[in-house]
């Protein structure tokens, strides 16, 4: 069971920072052939064949001594294709609460997450009732930090933080259940709570960047939170502690600037803002900083540099509007997706971090967010599976006119084979031979029977036996001289000698011929049988091809059949992918618009103040 677990988890190629995994067995023996190919393709990343491997040999019943891990490693791929119902219903037909307790506690755990990470919250709270406490702290820790995700998710946040609260955090995961606890607490309203959590995070030390980008979250987080509720001087205080090189910049600089501007420091605040606006970047705080900039100058009496800056502050909106367009048409014109489409699909997330600037994309230098997002990985991702299985079905569809054409050989290669064979069965009948070895048994058994040693003499002795009987009746045919009597005694005495030599070797010979008979008779039978083995493979031979031409015929219309619905759920996705694409550029577009309008407001009456007041003209 450890083993088929360990492959189990390899097949669910999910994310996540301190995600604990157990480390990777090779399997220690394979018994099915069959199974051990799944194998080499799955470890190959290559899972579409792994899959599709794994059914066939399912199917055709191949894989009788690795059942259960088969099962596993295909409920772990349906997993990691997305197949969440499908994988849900495998593995309740193989887990039971009876299982092995790691074993289904993992199993639940990534059904949980998956249900999370979809968006089904309710679902994912049911199976996550279903994780068993593991020995693994690290794994407690984890499964902590998904339920409370999951019991904000749906309005829980009180037990959200009460649950973390109760959990050991391990090492690495401390600063995890301590963030989400906070956020949970301020959630739930326990404000005091909550800032003493994330101020205590704030402070804390730690050497990797991981760390202190959480911290730089949290610095921010608590940052914000305490403007929004009236404390612009403790915000300042959290505010300054986000690093300036880290991915929380901006959003922190803006805050400082607001910060200082709520305390009426508004030469301190255009420190950050103008910070922001020397900044390449087409970000929301860089953005509002260009409106911030001349607010903070109009608020300290310099209108003739609020006005430079508002002008600027409208040009710039008007150059992010028509880059906006152009890159609203660049969606829904299919471009954005066509580059999409393109990237490999086995690591977008590694992509993503290379290109952080999105140049190459369009309209990706504003999407940076939507792109690296969940739900637009997902889509994305099932964007990419359906054009790849798209294309695997258009293979397989142009090369059925190869199984046309392997058929239509072999059944010329029988028509001209076949009767050449069976020619050849008809000149080598082995019941011939069968009724010649029993014409041989026959004669061994009246052997037996008489018990005559000459009927076991060899050739040359069989020779020499005739030879002295006509030798003998020669010599009795001559006068009774005492020299020919001389000659037939010496011919009756070499008669003698040769049937002693006969008869002292009769029983190893009659041993020896029954052996050699048994021997003739095992190559008989084998003969028999394999002209009858022959016989039958030439009449199954047609099976090679009888029949195939109605499945190819059944497997092309099934492809067929198949294409359009992907064609289908392929539109449905990128009609998905363009939605999620243009509401964050309309967005984007709408709070550009906004900004103009509030800059040209803010301009005009700058205009009317400066006119008003004639020794402020240039």
């Amino acid at each position: 069971m450890r083993r088929a677990l360990q492959i189990l988890l390899l097949a669910i190629p999910l994310a996540a920072a301190g995600t604990v995994i157990a480390a990777a067995k090779q399997p220690q023996q394979v018994r099915d052939l069959h199974y051990g190919e799944v194998l080499f393709h799955f470890y190959q990343r290559d899972y579409f064949t792994a899959i599709t491997h794994l059914m066939a040999a399912q199917e055709q019943e191949l894989l009788r001594h690795h059942h259960t891990e088969a099962n596993l490693l295909l409920g772990g791929l349906q997993l990691s294709y997305g197949l969440l119902d499908e994988a849900d219903r495998h593995f309740s037909t193989l887990l039971t609460p009876d299982s092995d307790p790691e074993l289904y506690g993992r199993v639940s755990y990534y059904l949980t997450r998956i249900s999370h990470q979809r968006g089904f919250h309710d679902k994912a709270f049911s199976t996550l009732q279903k994780i068993g406490k593991s020995d693994d702290k690290a794994m407690q820790a984890e499964v902590a930090v998904l339920g409370a995700n999951i019991r904000m998710a749906l309005g829980q946040n009180k037990e959200a933080a009460d649950s973390l609260e109760v959990v050991k955090a391990p090492e690495g995961w401390e600063e995890y259940l301590r963030i989400n606890r906070g956020i949970a607490l301020l959630r739930a309203g326990e404000i005091e709570k909550g800032r003493a959590v994330l101020d205590n995070l704030g402070t804390a030390r730690s050497d990797s960047d991981e760390m202190k980008a959480l911290r730089d979250r949290a610095n921010l987080g608590l940052g914000y939170e305490l403007l929004r509720a009236g404390d612009p001087e403790k915000a300042r205080e959290f505010l300054n502690r986000v690093r300036l090189r880290g991915p929380f910049m901006q959003a922190a600089l803006l805050g400082a600037g607001w910060a200082d501007a709520e305390l009426g420091n508004y030469e301190n605040a255009l420190t950050p803002w103008l910070t922001l606006i020397q900044l390449a970047s087409f970000d929301p705080p860089v953005q509002e900083a260009h409106l911030a900039v001349p607010y903070a100058l109009t608020k300290l009496g310099d209108q003739q540099r609020a006005i430079y800056y508002y002008d600027h502050a409208i040009r710039y909106y008007d150059s992010e509007e028509a880059e906006l367009a152009h890159a609203i048409s660049s969606v829904e014109s299919g471009a954005l997706l066509s580059m999409l489409g393109q990237i490999d699909t086995g690591d977008s997330g590694g992509w993503l971090r290379s290109n952080s600037t999105l140049e190459e994309v369009p309209a990706g230098r504003y999407l940076i967010d939507v792109l690296s997002g969940h739900d637009f990985q997902e889509e994305l991702k099932n964007y990419r599976d359906l054009g790849f299985l798209q294309n695997v079905l258009d293979d397989w569809l142009e090369n059925t006119e190869i199984y046309y054409d392997m058929v239509d050989a072999r059944r010329q290669a029988y028509a001209q084979r076949a009767p050449l064979v069976r020619q050849r069965l008809l000149e080598a009948d082995a019941e011939t031979l069968g009724s010649r070895w029993h014409q041989l048994q026959v004669r061994l058994q009246e052997q037996t029977t008489r018990g005559d040693p000459l009927g076991l003499a060899s050739s040359s002795e069989k020779q020499q036996w005739e030879k002295l009987d006509s030798v003998q009746a020669r010599l009795r045919a001559l006068p009774a001289e005492p020299r020919f009597r001389d000659m037939l005694d010496r011919a009756t005495w070499l008669r003698g000698i040769l049937y002693w030599q006969i008869q002292s070797d009769y029983r190893a010979r009659l041993w020896g011929a029954r052996k050699q008979l048994d021997t003739l008779k095992q190559a008989v039978d084998e003969a028999a049988s394999r002209q009858q083995r022959l016989a039958g493979q030439l009449e199954t031979a047609r099976a090679g091809f009888d029949g195939y031409d109605a499945r190819i015929n059944a497997l092309r219309e099934r492809i067929r059949k198949l294409l359009p619905q992907i064609q289908t759920a392929r539109n449905s996705s990128s009609n998905r992918i363009q939605r999620l694409a243009r509401q964050e550029l309309e967005s984007r577009n709408q709070r550009l618009v906004s900004y103009r309008n509030q800059a040209r407001y803010a301009l005009a009456r700058a205009y009317d103040q400066l006119a008003g007041n004639p020794e402020a003209r240039p």
